[in-house]
Parts: C-alpha cells; structure tokens; sequence
C-alpha cells in the first residue's frame, strides 16, 4: 500500500496544538485542557477552518489576550512551511487558520483512495490490550430498549478503538446465579412437574421472560397474601390496606398475562399455589446451583442456555454485535477463584464484621487522595462496606464482580477494562473498585473503566420485567424495518419485494443504533421511533440516503474517476464546495478523538453535520452537469471522499451503509 499522510487535517490542528504547547513549556507552565482538544472550527466560515483561543495562554503567559494571539500566530506561521496551513490571522484573541484547500484536497483524496475501508483509521503509537464487556443482561426476559443503548455503546466502544490500533476483546457475562434465575428456574421446575408445555413457542427468549413473569408474579401473590393474612390477625388496618393494594396490583398483571398464553399460566398457577413455601424452594435452587448440585446445574443451565440463544440471535443475527467471550458468573465461583478472593479478604486490614456479615470496609482507603483523585471520589462521598457472603454462605454479585473484574485482566493480559454499565450501578462498581485496590491490586483497580450510560425511556411505557411489561427489543427493530420499508417504498418504486426488505433492514436496525448513540451516554434518552426514521435530518436514515445519493451520483458517472486530470484549484471556486472539502478531510481527526474519549457520539454528530452539507452542496454545484473536465474530475473525487467517509464512519458506529435507497 502506497504510504500517504492519513490525518491531512489533523496534522494541520497538532501544528497549531504543538506550538501553543511550546509557547507554555518555554515560559514553564501549564494549563489544564490539552491544546489540542481546544482546536475547533470557527463559527463562520469567513473565520477560517480551524480556530484556537489564544486567550486560554494569556494569563498562563503573563500577555494580554491580543498579544497571545499574536504571539502563537507568529509561531505557527513561522512552522507552516510544507503543510496545508495558508493563512494565519489573529483576531479578538483567536488565531484563526485558514487551509489551503487545493493542498488539503490533494492530499486527503490520496488518502481516501489508497486507503479507502482504512480511511479515518489513526493507529495511535502504544496500543493497549482492552477488554470492553457489555450488555450483559440478566437472562430471565428478552433484550428491550435499554439493553439496546448498552450494547450500541458497547459495539462503537470496540469498533472505535479497533479503529484506533488497540486490540479488543468483546465479553458478555451471563448472570446465571442470585434469585432472578433461580425464580426462572423454579418456574420451569414446577412447569414440568405439572406437565405443561415445556418447549419454546417462538423465540425463546421470548418464551423464556413470560415464563418468569408468570412465575415471579404468582410467587408474590402468595407470598403478599400470606403477609396480608398476618397482618389482619394483628389487626394492623393500615398495613392491610397497603397490602390489599399490592394484591389488587399482583392480581391485574397476573390477568395481563394469562392472557398472553392461558394454557401456560394455568399450569404454573397450579403448580405454583400447591407449593406450601415457593420462596424457600427458589432460595434452595439458589444455593444448591451455588454449590454446583447435579440436579440445579442441570435445571438452572438449561434455562439460561435458552435465553441466551435468543439474545444471541437479536445480537448477533439482527444487530451485528458479535461477542469474542461468554463468560458464565457460575463457572467463576466453581473454579474457587471467588473462594480464593474471600480468603484473601479475609486476610486483609480492611475485613471487618459488617451487621454481622463479612465484609470490607473502606474508611481509610478512601481518604488516600490517590484514590480519591483516580477514582473520582468527591470529597464528600463515603463509600459504605462491602458485603461479601450472605449468612446462608452464598455469595454476593459485587463479591463474583471482583473475580471477574480480576479475570477480565488475566484472561486476555489486558492493559484496560471497560465495563458498560448502567449508571444507576455506581456504588457498586466504586466498591468493587476499592475492592481491588484493599487486596492489592492497584493495577486492574485504577485500570477499570466503569462506562456509565442514563436509562432509556420510551413515550408511554413502564417497564417491569417481573411482570412481563416490556417492548422487546426485537419487535421494536421488526417495527423500525417495517415503516422503514414503508417510506423506501415510496421513495423507490423499482428496487423490488426483496431489495427493499434488504435495504429496510439495514435503514431500520441503523435508525435504532443511531438514536442510541446520538446522545452522550451520560444523559437520559426518550425514544421515539417516528423520530429514528425521519429521512429528513438527524437520524441514521438522512445519513444513509446521503451514502445512497452519492453512491448513485458516481455510478451515473460510470463508477470511475480520471484521477490523473483531477483540478484541485477547483477546490476553493465554491463556498458550499471547499466547505465540504474541509469537513470530509476532519473524519480521521474526529475518530480518533472519539476513540480516545469514549465518546461515539462525536461521530454521530459529525456524520449529520456532514451530510447536511453534502446535501446543500450538490444541488448547488452540480457534478456531472460540469463541463470542464478537470472540475467535473474534482467534484467526482470529492463525492468519493464523501461517500468514504460516510460509509467508514457508518461501520464504526456498527450501521449499514446501503449503495441505494
């Protein structure tokens, strides 16, 4: 492969970084942003192609904000000898930097050519080792929206930092211990005892979360009886009045799904209501499955095992998220890594009797301000003890996290671990954090990203898998595919049944992925699908028909271009033109800022700004109406950039790119 510059546009925003950041070190000082992450695109074209605050070095500099602007705008005019820097102004305390777009579109069509699938891949100079787990989602009930946004988030992580040169291992655990499995497994016990259908009907997973939602819904009936009984023995009106309305509720979500599958619910409602204590026997499924009893292993594994065939095929056959390890909670606890971690514990200054329950207690650890600076502990937060072992000698999920936080590492020598994991489990994941760091492993504790993300809300719909109510993710990607085909459809008559279910699916799976990624994992997110599918702004849709139109424009061109008669003056003889220009040639940049930030949404946002520029220009400047050869050549390679950058840009957020729409 012919050798090219593979970040044009990056290399002109780290001269401008580099001498800013000499400017400090000569001086002996420092600020706390890196320079190269205050670069951006001024507000208005007419301000140049790239801007930097040079009022951000003035007082770090003992200058006045004019004078620093002045000062770097020098130096970077001095450096810019052989690079795609023009113009260099300092205005109002910024330097502005204009490129020289003839330069820059010599340079990043090479790229796009000689690199083309590769284009926007910036290998970074020390790879790491990472492991990013994922999804992860308790196996008792189909996949819906909010494991949708975990594993969206997961999947980019991976393809960002792939893109970026590290090496990637992608995991799920399965949580197949603790009282959510062991009521599934409960259920399909008395399922089979009473001789009711005992085999799938339709997706398992599917089959699978009604039959836990049955199972949890009746257990809680009995058991909210039994406790309504006592508490009108003891003659506590306002307790029976509460429980006589959790009764009420109990018994309307049971009618709700009975309704789903009679002839299952009867069964188990039979089966369910002649057990004197269901409650004691899922807690001895539990332990028995703990302790790796013949009869629970078989029972429990086989329920699991059928769930995770249908997240498998949601996954894998309908996403495109693959997994590289599935790792079972159990398999951890009967290799006695967890046994050999609670003896350590045990071993540790930090053990101590919490009510009465083994456990860590992290007073002193958090006041180590390393600690607290690498973790991200506010000053005010105090961590409350870790629980390890239950008093029925079963062990605790945060205690099996630790093993596998630990296992993570030393299964794949990796250098980092992201887990991605809701926000609402931070505690947790602090302990488990401090965990590592009071048996001695500084490494993995401080090496250990906890990759938070806000919770999913759809309009209209409240959750609860204990009682069956849900949207599966499943029928809501089948919903998607649906009115996506509906208004490809209208848009294109002639692609035929087949083509268009095709391009439906790839529009519909990327519309759901995009709506996911669009927003900063930190905030919480309404879904709206009509919203997903617009095909006229900001969705995966409006991206992918700018892919499609420019696909069409060079296949009418006749799929090739006289690269040898290509005139890059003309990059700069339209406004709409050399804008383009400067925002397809920032992809590289924009990846790898992405990557090294965790922030996928940065893509997502620059895919839409580009495509509604791609989508002003052509109009405009038209590219096979172009009579001279040399500008119609340029304009053809800048919609080969274009089409570039969005279809790799599209794969690194796991969306199709389809040719035709």
């Amino acid at each position: 492969m012919e050798r090219v510059e593979r970040d044009p546009y990056g290399s002109a925003v780290k001269l401008l970084a580099r001498e800013a950041s000499k400017l400090l070190e000569e001086k002996g000082v420092c600020i706390e942003e890196r320079p190269e992450y205050l670069v951006s695109p001024p507000p208005k074209p007419e301000y140049g192609d790239l801007s930097f605050p040079a009022f951000r070095l003035a007082k770090p500099l003992g200058l006045k904000p004019l004078e620093a602007a002045e000062t770097l705008a020098e130096r970077v005019r001095a450096a810019a000898a052989g690079s795609i820097i023009g113009r260099v102004e300092s205005v109002g305390g910024f330097v502005n930097v204009f490129l020289d777009a003839a330069g820059l579109a010599r340079r990043v069509f090479a790229a796009a050519r000689t690199l083309s699938g590769e284009f926007g891949r910036v290998p970074v100079d020390e790879p790491l080792r990472i492991v990013i787990e994922h999804t992860s989602a308790n196996p008792v009930h189909p996949l819906h929206i909010g494991h949708a946004r975990n594993a969206a988030l997961g999947d980019a992580l991976a393809r960002l930092l792939e893109a970026r040169g590290h090496v990637v291992q992608r995991r799920f655990y399965i949580d197949d211990m603790g009282r959510q499995v062991a009521v599934l497994a409960y259920g399909m016990m008395k399922l089979s005892e009473s001789g009711g259908p005992a085999e799938p009907r339709g997706k398992p997973d599917h089959w699978i979360g009604l039959v836990y939602a049955i199972t949890h819904t009746l257990v809680d009936i009995k058991s909210t009886r039994r406790r309504l009984e006592e508490a009108r023995e003891a003659g506590d009106e306002d307790r029976v009045r509460v429980l006589q309305e959790e009764l009420d509720d109990l018994v309307g979500a049971a009618g709700e799904l009975r309704e789903r599958d009679p002839e299952l619910f009867d069964a188990l409602a039979d089966a369910v209501m002649a057990d004197e204590d269901p409650e004691e026997s899922i807690a001895r499924i539990a332990r028995a499955y703990e302790f790796r009893e013949e009869w629970a292993v078989k029972l429990v594994r086989s329920a699991v095992e059928r769930c995770i065939e249908g997240f498998r095929e949601t996954l894998e056959g309908r996403m495109g998220i693959m997994f590289d390890k599935w790792d079972w909670e159990s398999d951890l606890v009967w290799s006695s890594m967890v046994g050999r971690l609670l003896e350590e514990a045990r071993r540790s200054p930090y053990f101590t009797l919490h009510k009465e329950a083994e456990a860590l207690d992290f007073k002193h650890l958090q006041r180590d301000p390393e600690v607290r600076s690498r973790l991200g502990l506010p000053e005010t937060l105090e961590i409350p003890p870790l629980i390890l072992v239950r008093s029925d000698g079963t062990t605790l999920y945060t205690t099996r996290d630790i093993a596998y936080s630990l296992y993570k590492f030393r299964d794949f020598n990796a250098d980092r671990v992201i887990n991605v994991i809701a926000a609402e489990q931070r505690l947790p994941q602090l302990q488990i954090r401090l965990a590592l760091l009071a048996l001695g492993y500084r490494r993995e504790a401080f090496n250990m990203i906890h990759y938070a993300y806000e919770m999913v809300n759809l309009p209209g719909v409240k959750m609860s898998g204990r009682r069956g109510r849900y949207v599966a993710l499943d029928n809501l990607i089948e919903a998607a595919i649906q009115k996506a085909g509906e208004e490809i459809a209208k848009r294109n008559r002639g692609l035929g049944e087949e083509r268009t279910r095709e391009i439906a699916r790839q529009v519909g799976v990327g519309a759901v992925k995009y709506a996911l990624l669009g927003v900063n994992a930190a905030k919480p997110m309404v879904f709206n699908l009509d919203d997903t599918l617009n095909f006229e702004r900001n969705t995966a849709p409006y991206i992918q028909y700018a892919h499609a139109r420019a696909s069409k424009i060079l296949a009418k061109a006749g799929g090739n271009i006289p690269w040898d008669v290509v005139d890059y003056n003309a990059a700069d003889k339209h406004p709409a033109r050399r804008r383009l220009l400067v925002e397809a040639s920032r992809f590289p940049y924009i990846a790898a800022k992405a990557a090294d930030e965790l922030r996928p949404e940065l893509v997502a946002e620059y895919l839409n700004g580009l495509a509604e520029i791609f989508n002003t220009w052509y109009p405009q400047d038209p590219v096979l109406a172009e009579r001279d050869e040399g500008a119609r050549a340029y304009k053809l390679g800048l919609v080969y950039l274009v089409k570039t950058v969005l279809h790799n840009a599209l794969n690194l957020l796991g969306i199709p790119a389809p040719e035709e729409m």
